[in-house]
């Protein structure tokens, strides 16, 4: 197998990693070795390592029973772990949060197009050759006399060098049309081209059906993989040019509009965080919002539906239409709204929808509207949002009355007025809320 020359060796390649993560893989290079196995480091962070880019997630292949090592890992190492027999893989987490996923080698045969594969042990070669593209079919030995040893058997070094990206045989699309996506996400991450052929059968497969074959959670897991990417207009345009969205939803059409969103998106999400520096947001989540912005209620139903997101996603996605361009209007409009009114529009949207409704009108012309909209905002999340009454329910039960849903009606009136400037002590608080109860018992 062809091994790296010396001036540019994998084992300089390993030092790049760092020195605790170096000195746990010679430690399991050093178990291998005491039970006769060969192990490799394999995947992305071998691809990662020779471009000189951050990734410490660590695959390891065996050839043998990878499951019988990563239990010996276990126990010799204390670390936790979780089995996939049906795919002969094992993930640990090893002291020190240490993450490794370990493999047996294997090759997968498909029993119908975007099918889960059909497993068996197999050589390293041909763990190699069931992957997605060149660039990810490397694996490095880390057995310690020949560590740092690069196996390379289909020029996955080559193409990194000439940045190409190559599948590995003909069918790799129809077997498994995520490839597809990750054809799309590696291309524009690396600013690779795509190898002639491999880009004449990613038309073809896209021109086909194969793509509706995939389950619901694996299509979502793709497309949000793209929305993450750094420049996700450039994995937007490719996803237009092949037409991919259709297997989000048919009825889902990026016009004008959609593109003026996702253009001034980058800085509405500037202007949140200078904010709410620490409030975390989903982007790959927003950005889809942001695609399905101007969907009818129908598409946008549907993509949820078709994408099988979580509860928690497909509430959050749920805002991606006419509720975000309401709200937009009812806050950008001149029409005076009290802050109370403001709270009510804003208390119960997600972050990635309040995100969403400030792109909405920086989308569009008018100063005084962006204004208007984003004083709103931003005294809404710099203020309002943290205000709370100092009555509670065992307070309204003091003053004689009985527990339900005229303790919500009431504390929701108490907030009302303390953000409206009604109620400004906490005093007048308590004597307001004793009125109320007196009118409701």
């Amino acid at each position: 197998m062809p091994v790296m020359a010396s001036d540019d060796s994998a084992r300089s390649v390993l030092q790049r990693l760092p020195r605790s993560i170096t000195r746990m893989l010679r430690r399991l290079g050093k178990l291998a070795d005491e039970e006769a196995i060969a192990l490799y480091l394999v995947g992305g962070v071998v691809r990662d390592l020779l471009l000189k880019r951050v990734n410490w997630d660590l695959d390891l292949t065996v050839e043998g029973d990878g499951l019988s090592f990563a239990r010996l890992v276990t126990s010799r190492y204390g670390a936790g772990m979780a089995l996939f027999p049906r795919f002969g893989t094992a993930r640990l987490a090893l002291p020190g949060g240490l993450k490794v996923d370990i493999t047996t080698a294997r090759r997968e045969t498909y029993a119908n197009p975007a099918a889960l594969p059909d497993v068996l042990s197999s050589t390293l070669d041909e763990d190699l050759r069931r992957r997605d593209f060149t660039i990810n079919a490397m694996a490095i030995q880390l057995n310690l006399a020949r560590w740092g040893e690069l196996r390379d058997p289909y020029g996955g070094r080559r193409d990194l060098q000439h940045k190409v990206l190559r599948v590995l045989h003909d069918g790799s699309f129809v077997d498994d049309p995520t490839r597809i996506f990750r054809a799309i996400r590696f291309a524009e991450r690396f600013r690779f081209r795509l190898e002639p052929k491999t880009e004449r059968l990613l038309a073809q497969a896209a021109r086909t059906n194969v793509v509706a074959h995939l389950s619901g959670p694996r299509l979502a897991n793709e497309i949000l993989a793209l929305m993450n990417e750094q420049h996700p207009e450039r994995v937007i345009g490719r996803l237009r040019r092949w037409r991919l969205l259709r297997f989000v939803h048919p009825g889902l059409v990026l016009g004008e509009r959609t593109e003026r969103l996702m253009a001034v998106l980058p800085k509405a999400i500037g202007w949140w965080e200078r904010r709410c520096l620490q409030t975390p947001i989903d982007r790959g989540l927003l950005r889809l919002m942001t695609l399905l912005a101007s969907a009818g209620s129908s598409t946008l139903s549907g993509a949820i539906q078709r994408l099988q997101l979580s509860a928690a996603q497909a509430r959050i996605l749920g805002w991606s239409g006419e509720k975000s361009r309401r709200i937009a209007a009812m806050l950008s409009s001149c029409a005076p709204l009290r802050r109370s009114q403001v709270y009510r529009l804003l208390s119960g949207l997600p972050n990635e929808a309040v995100i969403l409704v400030l792109a909405r009108r920086l989308a569009v012309n008018g100063r005084a509207a962006k204004q208007r909209l984003t004083r709103r905002l931003a005294r809404f999340l710099i203020r309002d949002r943290h205000v709370t009454t100092k009555v509670n329910g065992d307070t309204l039960h003091r003053f004689g009355l009985r527990p339900g849903p005229r303790f919500k009606t009431i504390l929701d009136r108490l907030l009302d007025e303390r953000l409206d400037g009604k109620i400004v002590s906490a005093q007048q608080e308590r004597d307001r809320a004793r009125d109320l109860a007196g009118q409701y018992r």
